[in-house]
Formats: C-alpha cells, sequence, structure tokens
C-alpha cells in the first residue's frame, strides 16, 4: 500500500528537497533566458530570424520537461518507495514525459475549440504522471494514463479546482506582485534564489495536497484489503 509522508520539518530537511530546489532554480534561469533570447529577436531592427522558431521550442520543451521533473522529484520524496532516486527516475522520467505529451497534445486540441474545454482537460490530465509513477494497473496495461487520469480527478473534481485556483493563480500572482523584479538572476541573484527556495516549498505543499488525494483513490480502488489500515504516515 502506497503511503504518503507527512509535510513537516523532517519532510522538508531531506536532502532531496535541494535537487528539487535546484531543479527550480536551473528551470527559472532557463525561462529566464529563453525569454531575453525571444525578446531581443522580437525587438531586433533586422526583423524576426528563423532563430524564433529554435527558442520558442526550447521554451515549450522547458515547460513541459521542468515542472514534470520538479513532480517527479516531489513524488520521490513525500511517498514511501524503497526505491533509489536513481531507479525511479530511470523508471518513471520517459514514461511520464510521453504520457505528459499526450496530455498536453489533447489539451492543446480543446483549446483551440474553446478556453473552458481546455482548461477542463488540463485539470482531467494533471494526475497522468502520478498514474505513470504509482498505478499499478497502469504498468500491467489494464489502463490509459490519460483516461484514468480523468476518471480520478472526475472523483475530486472541485478539490482540484480549488488547489489548482490557489496554487496555479492566486500564490503566482502574489509572487508575481511582490516579487517580478526581484526575480531575475541576471540583475538579482540573491533574491532570486530566495524566492525559488519559496517555491520549492510551494510545490512541496502543493504535490503534498495533491498526492494525498491521489493516493486514497488509489489505494481504495488497487489496494482494497489494505486501505482500511490508512493512506499516510
Amino acid at each position: 500500500m502506497l503511503q504518503v509522508h507527512k509535510l513537516n520539518l523532517k519532510t522538508l530537511l531531506n536532502p532531496y528537497v535541494l535537487l528539487i530546489f535546484s531543479a527550480l532554480v536551473f528551470s527559472n534561469y532557463t525561462d529566464q533566458f529563453l525569454q531575453k533570447q525571444v525578446e531581443d529577436i522580437i525587438s531586433s531592427k533586422d526583423g524576426l530570424s528563423n532563430l524564433i522558431w529554435l527558442w520558442g521550442f526550447l521554451s515549450v520543451l522547458s515547460a513541459i520537461l521542468f515542472p514534470l521533473l520538479i513532480s517527479l522529484l516531489c513524488a520521490f520524496v513525500l511517498v514511501a518507495s524503497p526505491q533509489k532516486l536513481g531507479d525511479f527516475l530511470a523508471k518513471n522520467l520517459e514514461l511520464s514525459f510521453l504520457e505528459t505529451l499526450r496530455a498536453w497534445g489533447k489539451t492543446f486540441l480543446w483549446s483551440f475549440l474553446f478556453i473552458i474545454p481546455g482548461v477542463i482537460k488540463y485539470i482531467d490530465y494533471i494526475l497522468t504522471p502520478f498514474v505513470v509513477m504509482f498505478s499499478q494497473r497502469y504498468k500491467n496495461g489494464e489502463v490509459d494514463a490519460l483516461e484514468y487520469s480523468a476518471q480520478i480527478s472526475k472523483k475530486f473534481w472541485w478539490n482540484l479546482k480549488i488547489w489548482l485556483g490557489v496554487f496555479y493563480v492566486i500564490i503566482p500572482l502574489a509572487l508575481y506582485t511582490l516579487f517580478d523584479e526581484y526575480r531575475v538572476f541576471a540583475t538579482h541573484p540573491v533574491s532570486a534564489t530566495a524566492v525559488a527556495l519559496l517555491e520549492s516549498i510551494i510545490e512541496l505543499l502543493f504535490h503534498f495536497i495533491i498526492l494525498k488525494l491521489f493516493i486514497k483513490f488509489l489505494n481504495a480502488s488497487e489496494n482494497p484489503s489494505e486501505a482500511e489500515n490508512g493512506a499516510y504516515i
């Protein structure tokens, strides 16, 4: 039966949390670098060049890969597992990336029609990486990752909407309002690093909340005989 560690000081002091922090620092720095390249091309007196497609592609790739990597690291820290980190990443990174690409593709297709259906699909598929990581039914080839994610998401539809609103809208807006000027590594490396540390704690809190919902469903549906003993430690 899967178990979720409590989010306390002991968890925050886990050495692997430094990897989450490092991934966020590198992600923020990469985003800022790519954004500057695109802005320089757009504002260039020579007009747009074909390089904008390269930087645009790298921006999209970064927007998919870094959040996925951070989710993998958060899940490894929060969910009790006998595996070593290297084995955990080797086992889950490639499949999680492929399934996440599928989820993004379907979400974009729905977004081309209307914004609201795209948002709904995004919520439906947000648990896809966790399905890949922890669902035995997925590993056995019994379920499709996206369909199973949508099925689980519908069980906690309002919970997910509320928490996504908090962590994907309210908190980012607050951080942008308060710290936007100080998040640029090129001009404020110390404060930008401090903001990344704060974001690491926020990421852990978000994943703790979502993983509790997900593991609760998974234990009840895939390990019903063990779920009565409790899902969290």
